[in-house]
């Protein structure tokens, strides 16, 4: 899981042309995809928001970390704030790494945290 994580930290957006796309309107149906009974577009809108570093997402995806019943969810949502690196954000991994009834969701959260630490102090 961690490699997964460390490699996701990597990722950029596969499109160049940014100037075409509306974000406003991309933020809003990402969010509103996070709603959605489908697990696997709501993990892949949780993805997008943090590829494309779309802040107004920071928290509904808090709620989605502190509230779903899908652990995978959960995790993918811990995933995305950290990368959008919200102090809000990063904050509610850290108590996940606490608190989530799910010893998985805790240990990734904290797998998340310890590798932010480290990159925060290589730099």
């Amino acid at each position: 899981m961690l490699s997964i994580a460390t490699s996701l930290f990597a990722t950029t957006p596969k499109t160049s042309d940014y100037s075409k796309i509306d974000w406003q309107k991309a933020e809003k149906n990402y969010l509103a995809a996070l709603s959605s009974n489908n697990i696997g577009l709501r993990q892949s809108a949780t993805n997008f928001l943090a590829e494309y570093r779309l802040t107004g997402a920071v928290q509904p995806l808090i709620e989605v970390l502190q509230n779903d019943k899908v652990e995978k969810l959960r995790m993918a949502a811990a995933l995305a704030l950290v990368q959008l690196g919200n102090k809000e954000g990063i904050d509610a991994v850290k108590d996940a790494a606490i608190f989530d009834g799910s010893d998985k969701v805790a240990k990734f959260c904290q797998q998340l945290i310890n590798v932010t630490s480290q990159e925060l102090s290589l730099k």
